[in-house]
């Protein structure tokens, strides 16, 4: 059974859903584009010993939005990601991505290495590696 949070950063109001101990290993969850905390239902019972924390991302479902006109690319999640930790108080923490989250996670790792102990991806994203001139053609490829 998970637990309904409310993380207070100092720009916004995050959502999540907690479960496991308090004192188990931090493990923050973030989910895929246009899906929610939710999405971590039935993963996480199958996680006893990990204080799993999952973020409603901003702009998804009970976080808030950000103000019009704010983008909401891969890095613009980023502060969002840490400010959720900070208000957690977490230090060091693994982080756990589907989809869109695996991305995020994989640039807050590379951006704050100091504080991430491990990443896990489920069908993650990694930033593009081809030349940009070539994604047309790429696409057509499928």
């Amino acid at each position: 059974m998970s637990e309904e949070l409310e993380l207070k950063t100092p720009y916004l109001r995050l959502a999540a859903r907690a479960w496991g101990p308090l004192d188990g290993v931090p493990v923050l969850a973030l989910h895929g584009w246009l899906d929610n905390a939710a999405s971590f239902d039935a993963l996480a019972p199958l996680l006893p010993n990990v204080r799993l924390v999952a973020l409603d991302l901003t702009g998804h479902g009970r976080s808030e939005h950000r103000p019009p006109g704010i983008h909401y690319h891969f890095v613009d999640f980023i502060p969002d990601v840490v400010a959720a930790a900070d208000a957690l108080g977490w230090d060091r923490f693994a982080l756990l991505g589907h989809s869109l989250g695996g991305g995020i996670a994989s640039f807050v790792a590379a951006t704050l290495p100091e504080r991430i102990d491990r990443v896990a991806m489920i069908e993650g994203l990694g930033p593009p590696t081809s030349d940009p001139a070539d994604g047309p053609a790429n696409l057509r490829k499928t």
